[in-house]
């Protein structure tokens, strides 16, 4: 029985000292606290707005299982449209303001954006296939419709960059 008051003792005491020392330092943020990160939703959206080439937008979170799996899957197709599209990722975390915007409500979410406009949403996770499919026939329309010269992808990344 002495043991047990002497522990408990013990315990209150240390509760007593370390526990009023812990309340006066401050609390630690870690690097990348919310403190930290800023919503840089209108910076994206001028980069969408001054495209003169299409814009892929992958909508996704850090935690998300299924946004993980789309990031080889956008990899690859940032290389294979290289020059014809533009690809940003935008992490619906810290851009609140343009995934509201959007209304993204799920996530994976792929919009593609044409001429300050959207012309394709592909909700979730799908094959490659679908991705290229939706690109290909956007890519396809602008060329019936404009010019396409190596000059003007290469004013449009000019300018967005």
């Amino acid at each position: 029985m002495r043991g047990f008051i002497f522990v408990l003792s013990t315990v209150f005491l240390c509760s007593c000292i370390y526990g009023e020392e812990a309340k006066l330092k401050p609390p630690l943020k870690s690097p990348g606290s919310a403190a930290q990160i800023v919503d840089s939703s209108q910076q994206i959206a001028d980069m969408i707005v001054k495209s003169r080439i299409p814009v892929f937008l992958d909508f996704w979170a850090v935690w998300c299982g299924p946004c993980k799996i789309l990031n080889p899957i956008v990899a690859e197709l940032e290389k294979e449209f290289d020059g014809k599209v533009l690809f940003l990722k935008v992490n619906v975390d810290i851009h609140k303001a343009i995934a509201g915007y959007f209304r993204v409500n799920a996530i994976p979410s792929i919009f593609i954006v044409n001429d300050k406009t959207v012309v394709k949403v592909i909700p979730g996770l799908q094959p490659k296939s679908v991705y290229a499919a939706a690109l290909n026939d956007i890519l396809a329309k602008n060329a019936s419709s404009k010019p396409d010269s190596l000059s003007d992808v290469k004013s449009a990344k000019a300018q967005v960059q």
